[in-house]
């Protein structure tokens, strides 16, 4: 028996999302892995194109094996940086049409403006500003212009993006921290005051984040009683720099071998052990966006004693277990890491409230459904009707 009429069940297309840049170890790297493996469980088509990164192989091994596409040619960031633009700006073209509903582009970058070639008409180019709003007339700034939205890390720098691009419709999104931050309630042994405390610093070894004045620090403070029985801990590289290799001389220069400790790169997966051994996370910044390796540890319960360099800030509001020291000023940062080791030992801190304020703001479950939103439900999220449109500018 036939039928007249057409009853094919109609499934609805998968979402193709492009992601532009964002191969950078450290916080970017935490977010765009997770953003992924949200996106493909909610049946997303998923692309990387970098011209650069410095993520170990087994990361990008990891998300390729889970269906993710990328395209980075063997090039990572420095000297040899502008082989990998040239490479890319070639074959692209050769691995990529112009069909991807979202192209998403974290961090400020040339090659952004050569990604947003690859949207689709009627589709969405959102630019994240994850450090700070960019400042007039930059390559910042003719980037975040030329997209349908914008994400900012921050209030702050949200409503910097909001004066300085007022036609394009922004929002506030923190990075992703992994599920298993925040989910169960934590329970840190109790150990002696007296002990040795673990102080640690996370994150890429560059000199804004003052890892040399830490060592200092260590290294002037002697005979202070505080410090005497802490212990420095660095985790993470240079991204071949050298810039380790200087600080790991100056630690033997000043015979603080047995008490500043480097334990090299790590990545996502090994966070959690990491942490696990971490009393106190430090992070003297002079700039910063929104520190996400701040958040995971303010997860985990662990305290933090960072500067208000950019959305650092906001990290202290109505939080009484975590330092926020006013500016970048050192002397600052000083008294509040030194009045942190102080209330750690006298067990003036709450783990488990420190958890919830930080899972109530920056968790998986609330961000994790923003990002979701935003990406695959643009125009909605964003209430705006926007979309990258016939005869916008494609030049770089």
């Amino acid at each position: 028996m036939a039928f007249e009429g057409d009853f094919t069940v109609k499934v609805p297309k998968s979402k193709k999302i492009l992601i532009s840049g964002g191969l950078a170890v450290g916080g970017p790297q935490t977010h765009v892995t997770i953003l992924c493996e949200i996106l493909k469980s909610k049946g997303a088509d998923v692309t990387i194109a970098a011209a650069a990164t410095n993520w170990d192989a087994l990361s990008l091994n990891t998300l390729r094996a889970k269906g993710v596409r990328i395209i980075v040619p063997p090039f990572g960031f420095g000297r040899l940086s502008f082989l990998g633009k040239a490479v890319s700006i070639w074959g692209w073209p050769l691995l990529m049409n112009r069909s991807f509903d979202v192209v998403y582009c974290i961090g400020e970058g040339r090659m952004h403006l050569v990604a947003k070639r690859y949207c689709a008409l009627g589709g969405h180019c959102i630019y994240h500003e994850i450090v700070d709003c960019p400042v007039r007339e930059s390559l910042g700034h003719r980037v975040a212009a030329s997209m349908t939205e914008i994400i900012g890390n921050s209030n702050e720098v949200t409503r910097k993006l909001k004066t300085l691009l007022p036609d394009i419709p922004v929002k506030t999104i923190p990075f992703l921290t992994s599920r298993e931050a925040s989910d169960t309630e934590v329970s840190r042994v109790r150990k002696s005051p007296t002990r040795d405390l673990n102080v640690a610093f996370l994150g890429r070894l560059v000199d804004h984040k003052r890892p040399a004045q830490l060592i200092d620090l260590w290294s002037e403070r002697t005979n202070c009683s505080v410090l005497r029985l802490s212990k420095l801990h660095f985790y993470g590289g240079d991204c071949g720099s050298g810039y380790k290799d200087v600080l790991v001389q100056k630690v033997k220069h000043r015979g603080l071998i047995d008490r500043v400790s480097f334990h090299g790169e790590y990545n996502h997966a090994q966070l959690s052990e990491v942490l696990e051994h971490v009393d106190l996370v430090v992070l003297p910044s002079l700039f910063e966006g929104l520190p996400l390796v701040l958040v995971e540890a303010m997860a985990r319960g662990i305290p933090v004693v960072a500067t208000s360099a950019g959305g650092t800030a906001e990290l202290g509001l109505d939080n009484e277990d975590v330092i926020i020291t006013e500016g970048t000023d050192w002397s600052a940062f000083e008294v509040g890491l030194l009045k942190m080791i102080s209330m750690i030992r006298c067990e003036k801190i709450d783990c488990n409230r420190l958890r919830k304020w930080t899972e109530d703001r920056y968790g998986f479950s609330t961000v994790s459904k923003q990002w979701e939103s935003a990406l695959l439900n643009t125009s909605t999220s964003f209430g705006s009707g926007q979309s990258f449109a016939e005869g916008q500018s494609y030049s770089t």
